[in-house]
């Protein structure tokens, strides 16, 4: 038998070390030096002198929690929620709009920069910004049974823990209001076991409701369940295997730029409305869209770019993997007929798949946007340059895919003209942000 030698785990040392924090880094931790190397330090700001205890010990860095603080940074606020120390919906409430906003600026730049070898350094913080609190209308809350009790609320850090929430400074108010009678209700359930999770939902025309559950509900649960839908003036929808509606209307929809986009309850929306008007609204502007424009929206959704752009330009196709949101794309474009100017196309394609690619890639666009999910558009990305658009503007929710498909419009002479924070989802570590690309020359 064979036997492999196994080094023994690196002990933590049990030395206290004080250390004056200089930084944050992208995700709101405090960056100290000790004898060359680099600590992070959780819950520590930029000139606090803090004692610390490591709790991780690389080779080239180490983590650290704070164990005395010998001063506090006039960055440092104190957090609007309750539960800030036990819930992980979010990290940074400790720390100031201002400086949360100005660490993920300078996390993007330094990223982007190391990627792509630009000098962006000097360019001027574009931060697109608005309310702290109360912004969410959209969001999953757990439901956790402890006991026989039931309880709804959102998981610890690093935990599969569920704590119980009864009021959330980010949902937007309606929502906020809505969580105690909605667990009061809950409660009330007989077949409590049934229940997965609840996705509430705010918009101009009303809130939503869906309930996930894993088994049939009774005939009296779901009575109970519509009589609350019914007080409150919820649309409620049941999901089991199907998506099935319950009470009140059917149609959804929220405005922008006088625009009525329409939208199923399991299709993704922004979930900041304010952020979301300033993003289309800067998007227009950086694309300086004009009547002879023919432009290419590619991962379009359901039309949240794509018909506020086609109200002023010759033509709009949109691209998008979901069959159902691009139907409702089209009917979006019909809704609005009035307003869109635009010769409209919309097709169905996967961004992933180069095979696909020929429902889009013959044509001559002008100006492309495009608005990938977490895994970028690098495919996409090398038949964007094949097309040569005179501008792409790239949002995005990963710096990381965001770096590495700016790497390849560097190399085919794309510049980043214009760069944008956007500030979706404040008090947490989240990065969204925008570029804007044009041709060298």
């Amino acid at each position: 038998m064979v036997n492999f030698y196994t080094p023994p785990k690196k002990k933590l040392t049990s030395q206290k070390l004080t250390v004056t924090v200089t930084k944050l880094d992208a995700f709101g931790q405090g960056v100290a030096n000790h004898k060359g190397k680099t600590i992070f330090v959780k819950s520590a700001l930029p000139d606090e002198t803090v004692d610390i205890q490591l709790t991780e010990d690389k080779k080239n860095y180490a983590k650290a929690k704070v164990i005395k603080y010998h001063n506090y940074s006039q960055q440092r606020v104190k957090p609007k929620c309750q539960y800030y120390t036990k819930c992980g919906g979010c990290e940074l409430q400790h720390i100031s709009s201002e400086l949360q906003q100005q660490a993920k600026y300078e996390a993007l730049i330094k990223l982007l920069s190391k990627e792509t070898g630009a000098l962006l350094e000097d360019n001027p913080p574009d931060i697109v910004a608005d309310q702290p609190y109360h912004y969410r209308r959209r969001a999953r809350l757990a439901i956790n049974l402890v006991k026989g009790e039931l309880f709804i609320g959102f998981r610890q850090p690093e935990s599969n823990q569920i704590i119980n929430i009864e009021h959330c400074p980010v949902l937007v108010e309606q929502l906020d209001a809505l969580l105690i009678p909605l667990q009061s209700c809950l409660r009330q359930i007989k077949q409590k076991k049934a229940l997965g999770h609840i996705e509430l939902i705010a918009v101009d025309s009303g809130i939503i409701l869906v309930l996930r559950h894993t088994m049939p509900l009774t005939e009296q649960d779901s009575r109970l369940l519509i009589q609350f839908a019914e007080v409150h003036h919820i649309s409620l929808y049941f999901h089991g295997d199907n998506l099935r509606h319950a009470s009140g209307s059917k149609e959804h929809y929220y405005l922008i730029n006088q625009l009525k986009l329409t939208f199923s309850p399991l299709d993704f929306i922004q979930v900041n409305n304010r952020i979301n008007q300033k993003m289309i609204e800067k998007a227009l502007v950086w694309l300086d869209v004009s009547a002879n424009d023919n432009i290419l929206d590619l991962f379009c959704g359901m039309g949240n770019f794509s018909l506020p752009i086609a109200t002023n330009c010759q033509s709009v196709t949109g691209i998008e993997g979901v069959e159902a949101l691009v139907e409702k794309a089209k009917f979006n474009t019909k809704l609005n007929k009035d307003k869109v100017k635009a010769k409209t196309q919309f097709f169905t394609c996967n961004l992933e798949d180069k095979q696909q690619f020929s429902l889009w890639n013959q044509t001559i666009f002008d100006k492309v946007l495009l608005d990938p999910a977490r895994a970028g558009a690098y495919n996409a990305t090398e038949e964007i340059i094949k097309i040569s658009p005179s501008k792409i503007v790239y949002i995005s929710c990963n710096p990381a895919t965001l770096a590495r498909d700016c790497k390849l419009f560097f190399k085919e002479g794309y510049n980043i003209a214009k760069i944008a924070i956007l500030d979706m989802f404040p008090q947490t570590k989240h990065i969204e942000s925008m570029l804007m690309l044009t041709r060298s020359g």
